[in-house]
């Protein structure tokens, strides 16, 4: 019977990639090659609504518009960062790396958000190259939990929170056809042997990706010290982000592998958006790589293409404050864009990428925002940011962007385009071995 079963699901996907192959160009029209979207406003150094006097230094950025950017993104779109509660660790346990990878070391982390964890907890998979310090350190968060994250091989490997039942389904086959091979896992032996590594989590575990789950569990991590202000998981995402980078970079047990290793906060979609404002807010994120993180991501609010405000909301409200809803349909009346939110990132190297065939997500605006946030980097003494067409990518600049063939998802082109850009960014690190002991030099 569970033959029959197995074969009938089979069928059934494959049919469903025949189908949608046949209406792709239908369901994923094609993005030109050019730029048709406005450029981005308004001026992220000149004269705004709540700061009238235009910036002319870096000290005028730190200390004037960058906190006052800051507070408006919480005001407007994304709701307050949560307190900045300790995190700890609760407990390691070394897992068989053999099963993801040749010269790799696999371990299991629970943390605790509080002195007590009185604010949650989050599992994370560690996956480094063996006896080698790491040259940056890929932070993501996956949409299925960690055991689809380390494609079941690790029966070890658990999320706090239980993932949607659809992750395991024949829904999430039909998904990897549809969105790549690494939509819920990154290739990692690829990753590891590049001298990178890998921290892993579920979103769910510390907030649900659910408008009747998120609420809940929102006021906990906020210990209702915000009491009438409306919360976003994103704001929770992106404080995912950072507690993560500094429990795994302060604790001694990984001192020797992470000491000089650059924090990256990598995100797809939703993850995506949740990256950039982990950047925006958070020092301990060094680099972001944000791939076809869309409206409230990279994308203009105050274009029309792809995804609108409203429909985001609609959807998908309780991933912003409830204020962002009040904004669909008169986005020109927002004081901020999301080229204002790329700059917030400043100095630190961001790359925005997308695909031909992911209309949804405005790559056109995504461009256009790049360019709205270049001259604070300038400002920074950087190379700028500026394209005439959509494919132009300059990985060794701070801000960069790209657009591969094909629609929404993560494929092995992705990564292709991921790698060379850290590597732009990320020195390699020198190292040698005395008695067993590991130098960095």
């Amino acid at each position: 019977m569970k033959k029959w079963i197995k074969i009938s699901v089979t069928a059934i996907v494959v049919l469903l990639g025949i189908g949608l192959s046949v209406g792709y160009t239908q369901i994923f029209p094609k993005v030109y090659n050019r730029l048709e979207t406005p450029e981005a406003s308004p001026q992220v150094l000149g004269a705004i609504e709540f700061d009238p006097n235009p910036v002319l230094s870096v000290d005028e950025w730190e200390a004037r518009r960058k906190p006052l950017l800051q507070q408006a993104f919480s005001e407007h779109i994304y709701g307050p960062p949560p307190p900045d509660h300790p995190v700890i660790v609760l407990k390691t346990e070394a897992l068989n790396g053999k099963k993801l990878g040749r010269n790799l070391t696999v371990e299991q982390i629970s943390l605790g958000i509080g002195d007590k964890s009185e604010f949650g907890q989050m599992r994370l998979v560690l996956v480094l190259p063996k006896d080698k310090p790491v040259r940056g350190l890929i932070i993501m968060q996956n949409f299925c939990g960690n055991v689809i994250a380390t494609r079941s091989q690790l029966p070890e490997v658990s999320s706090v929170a239980k993932p949607p039942e659809m992750c395991g389904s024949l829904m999430g086959q039909a998904a990897k056809i549809i969105l790549g091979n690494y939509i819920n896992a990154p290739p990692f032996e690829r990753i590891t042997q590049k001298g990178y590594g890998i921290a892993m989590v579920y979103t769910g575990d510390l907030v649900p990706d659910s408008r009747a789950l998120s609420g809940p569990a929102l006021a906990k991590l906020f210990d209702d010290k915000v009491p009438g202000v409306s919360l976003g998981a994103l704001s929770a995402w992106a404080f995912m982000y950072d507690k993560i980078s500094e429990a795994l970079r302060h604790d001694p047990k990984w001192q020797s592998q992470l000491s000089k290793a650059k924090m990256i906060a990598w995100g797809h979609s939703r993850n995506g958006k949740a990256a950039l404002l982990a950047g925006a807010r958070y020092s301990r994120i060094d680099i972001v790589i944000a791939h076809q993180s869309g409206r409230g991501g990279s994308s203009l609010n105050r274009s029309d293409i792809g995804e609108s405000i409203v429909q985001i909301t609609n959807n998908y409200g309780y991933w912003f404050n409830s204020r962002f809803a009040d904004y669909a349909g008169q986005a020109d009346k927002l004081p901020i864009d999301q080229h204002m939110l790329i700059a917030l990132n400043a100095p630190n190297p961001v790359l925005i990428t997308t695909g031909n065939r992911d209309l949804w997500s405005d790559p056109a605006s995504s461009v256009r925002a790049l360019e709205g946030a270049s001259p604070v980097y300038e400002l920074y003494g950087q190379k700028g940011f500026k394209a005439d067409k959509l494919n132009n990518s300059d990985f060794s600049a701070p801000l960069a962007f790209a657009m591969r063939p094909g629609p929404h998802g993560v494929r092995t082109i992705d990564w292709t385009m991921f790698l060379e850009f850290l590597d732009k960014h990320c020195p390699e690190i020198a190292t040698l071995k005395t008695n067993n002991v590991l130098l960095v030099q």
